[in-house]
């Protein structure tokens, strides 16, 4: 075998004498055994699990539908020949494929180098079939000295022309002209009695993806459900042949209303309840589910206009997002989001100097008063211009600083709370200009 520069079968072996010993009138005879024969090569076994494009091959009435693709042969090759390590000969795979109505028109592709137990492919190019025929196949084995037997013949049907004519799509929840609302809705599809349409390909383009649905018949139709998001939209349908050719595509263009709630309010603060006003913008609304990203979700009951107040408070800070859902007496919902940014930074205020305004004057002092946006604040950072310090906070996280200033100008303050893990909160500033003394008299 190439490559190879001892035997490679089990029986072959080099010569060796074997010594029988027997004890005859007490004289010893030493008899040589007889040499072993060689063991010739034998022929790789028929290939097995033999598959067109991956799926099993038919060999019998209907035959498989191939597309307009390249094909690609593949089966299990077998070879009982093994050599002392336990490794097979190198196996070539032969395929030959030909249209049934025309034997001589047969062509070979090779798989090269698979051994016992491995599946080896041939791959025919899309231009070597046709459309509407009939093949037929089989694959063989060989090694470097023998080739083996050819499999039995399997069959398939080549489609590579899709239904004529593109189906048609009508709605009556979504009619082509005027706006209506976002919820769920009915379209049907009919392959206007094209035969050879078995199915269709349906997306409602920038709401969801490509989905298949079959008829109810060969040249029938389908009725499909789904919901469209607010705004313009199209609807692309396809008919489907039984091999998944298609048809020229139809467009169906509608335009569908925002029926999610409509809520009015704002979230600053963590921890202070606030309250939200909600009104729907579908009809049958009997209650709302809301939530606050991360908290429990909680229900308020609508009243008989629809409208609803919910009171939502925020436990932590940062951007949080309220979800609310109108729910009608039928289960009909609809979702609207509002994101709010809630930052953790303490509020100040202050007596005789005031954010942005010039007051007060050197040696004149203002208390300054902290206020938390974060729970279990213990104390306070603080710094005026360059001098800095800490606080204590009393029990309701709140603390106050007397801080008098020496010159006239602009003075900065900055605060940050600390909670009693050692978190520090977002920085809060206060600026503010010390007036000049009077001249003196």
């Amino acid at each position: 075998m190439p490559g190879t520069t001892t035997s490679a079968r089990p029986v072959r072996a080099l010569l060796a004498a074997a010594l029988s010993v027997a004890v005859a009138a007490g004289t010893l005879t030493l008899t040589a055994a007889p040499a072993a024969a060689n063991d010739d090569n034998q022929p790789p076994g028929v290939p097995t699990e033999l598959q067109t494009s991956g799926q099993p091959c038919t060999a019998a009435e209907p035959y498989q539908l191939w597309q307009n693709n390249d094909l690609v042969l593949s089966a299990v090759l077998h070879d009982p020949d093994v050599d002392v390590t336990g490794s097979t000969d190198r196996l070539t795979a032969t395929f030959a494929l030909w249209p049934v109505d025309e034997p001589t028109a047969r062509i070979e592709r090779f798989g090269y180098y698979g051994r016992e137990g491995d599946r080896e492919s041939g791959l025919f190019e899309r231009e070597t079939l046709t459309h509407d025929r009939v093949y037929a196949w089989q694959v063989r084995a060989a090694d470097d000295q023998a080739t083996g037997e050819w499999s039995g013949l399997c069959y398939f049907r080549t489609d590579f022309e899709g239904p004529a004519v593109a189906p048609t799509v009508t709605s009556t929840d979504f009619p082509t002209e005027g706006w209506h609302p976002a919820l769920p809705g009915q379209f049907t599809f009919d392959a206007a009695a094209t035969p050879d349409a078995v199915g269709f390909r349906y997306e409602l383009l920038g709401v969801s993806g490509i989905q298949t649905v079959p008829a109810d018949r060969p040249g029938g139709s389908a009725t499909v459900t789904l919901r469209p998001d607010d705004g313009p939209r199209t609807l692309v349908v396809s008919s489907l042949d039984e091999a998944g050719n298609r048809s020229p595509e139809a467009q169906y263009e509608f335009r569908a209303s925002d029926v999610s709630p409509i809520i009015t309010g704002k979230l600053t603060e963590v921890g202070v309840p606030t309250t939200f006003t909600v009104q729907p913008q579908m009809a049958g609304v009997v209650r709302y589910r809301f939530q606050l990203d991360g908290d429990p979700e909680q229900t308020a009951e609508a009243a008989p206009d629809g409208t609803a107040t919910l009171t939502v408070t925020a436990t932590r800070a940062g951007s949080r997002t309220l979800s609310v859902t109108s729910v009608t007496a039928d289960g009909v919902t609809a979702t609207t989001t509002s994101t709010f940014v809630l930052t953790t930074a303490p509020k100040i205020s202050a007596t005789v100097y005031q954010q942005g305004g010039t007051s007060g004057g050197p040696g004149v002092p203002g208390v300054f008063t902290f206020t938390p946006r974060q729970p279990d604040v213990v104390s306070y950072l603080y710094r005026f211009n360059t001098v800095t310090g800490t606080v204590a906070a009393a029990a309701d996280g709140t603390a106050s600083v007397t801080w008098t200033p020496t010159k006239a100008g602009l003075t900065s303050l900055s605060v940050r709370s600390v909670d009693r893990d050692g978190n520090q909160s977002d920085a809060a500033s206060f600026t503010f200009f010390v007036r000049n003394p009077p001249p003196s008299s």
